[in-house]
């Protein structure tokens, strides 16, 4: 391998993306980038890095109504004093479509997904869209026929594939879709019709949505592309709702009640057995934030209106970081150079901007987040 081209693939992301301020060090970058040594050798390096990281650092996209939707990137830093959370930058990203919300992101790429709408007395779920902010590639899928109510987006390291998928109100069936478009995956057993409309939460090479009406998950393996069903953890008092998510790499369920408190199982595999089975991580009072994240140190990461936390469990105390800015929704993401194209995608675009769309929010914030620490 070219010496070059194997040094380069170590770098953080951010060392190859020009923006467009100095465009011969973009394009030279670009170059290297292209070359199919230099991807191979990053995909390879981007799956197993996060076992390895041990930096303490994790990037969210969140996503803000204030004055218009605004989309922003944010760092978390747990072996920071000064800072916990950090360099704060609206990302340009405009999605081709007015009414859409976001599926989920996976190693760089970010999926948002349109709602439903009627053609012709006939519903049509609308596109969904997949890009990098970074290498500003994206694809658009097309519509679909009926109305779906569940949707997922997730990347299978088997089989070096990443898989958007639908499940129709009308037939039920899964549909996944890649640049060329949707094909059916076949049935889904025991599935209410009545369900709200989920987005998939991906975890252990699989999406996982709640099937209440049968007190189960389902799981759709994305690499074979097969189903299975998971029991939920134990309930014990009733709930009024149920969340899943991922933390720390663990399927995570949240129980919400009213009065009694909140808990939060993970799922974890027995070392010995290579079972999976729930354990009770956590129980907080009913008026704890969103769950966002678990870092490596154990501390809980969350979300609530315009500020985030982090709980250290153990001691009982939180740091909390004001944004200024109302969080409607938040997730984990990572700048990468996964290319769409180079994964095969023939109708990748670029987007025509590659300017950022602002400077550091922190100088609108007047050089740094606010913060403080309560107990």
């Amino acid at each position: 391998m070219n010496r070059r081209v194997e040094i380069s693939a170590k770098q953080p992301s951010e060392c190859h993306c020009g923006y467009g301020q100095r465009w011969g060090f973009y394009i030279q970058w670009r170059d290297i980038i292209r070359h199919p040594s230099f991807y191979q050798e990053y995909l390879d390096h981007l799956n197993s890095a996060a076992d390895d990281d041990d930096s303490g650092k994790l990037g969210f996209i969140f996503f803000s109504y204030d004055q218009g939707l605004k989309i922003y990137y944010i760092e978390h830093d747990e072996n920071s004093r000064e800072t916990l959370f950090s360099g704060i930058t609206r990302m340009n990203l405009n999605p081709p479509f007015n009414d859409w919300s976001c599926v989920g992101s996976q190693n760089g790429l970010i999926c948002f997904d349109s709602r439903y709408m009627g053609v012709s007395n006939k519903h049509h779920s609308g596109p969904a869209y997949v890009c990098n902010p970074v290498t500003r590639e994206y694809v658009v899928l097309p519509d679909t026929e009926g109305v779906y109510l569940w949707t997922g987006f997730g990347y299978s390291s088997e089989t070096n594939e990443y898989k958007v998928v639908r499940s129709c109100f009308d037939s039920i069936d899964p549909n996944v879709g890649s640049g060329g478009g949707w094909r059916n995956a076949g049935k889904i057993k025991n599935m209410n019709r009545k369900h709200d409309r989920q987005h998939g939460v991906f975890a252990n090479g699989a999406l996982h949505w709640v099937n209440e009406h049968e007190q189960t998950i389902l799981a759709f393996r994305l690499a074979e592309e097969k189903f299975s069903e998971l029991p939920l953890p134990p309930a014990g008092v009733p709930y009024f709702s149920i969340e899943l998510g991922v933390l720390g790499d663990f399927l995570s369920v949240t129980y919400y009640r009213e009065d009694s408190g909140n808990e939060i199982w993970l799922l974890k595999k027995n070392k010995d057995t290579c079972d999976f089975s729930w354990s009770k991580a956590f129980s907080f009072d009913s008026n704890m934030q969103q769950p966002l994240e678990l870092t490596k140190s154990g501390m809980l990461l969350c979300y609530k209106n315009t500020k985030f936390y982090s709980y250290d469990l153990k001691a009982s105390s939180a740091k909390v970081v004001s944004v200024d800015k109302f969080i409607n929704q938040a997730i984990p993401h990572k700048n990468t150079l996964v290319s769409l194209r180079l994964l095969g995608e023939k109708d990748t675009k670029t987007m025509e901007s590659c300017e950022r769309a602002s400077s550091s929010e922190e100088a609108e914030n007047g050089g740094k987040l606010k913060k403080r620490r309560t107990t």
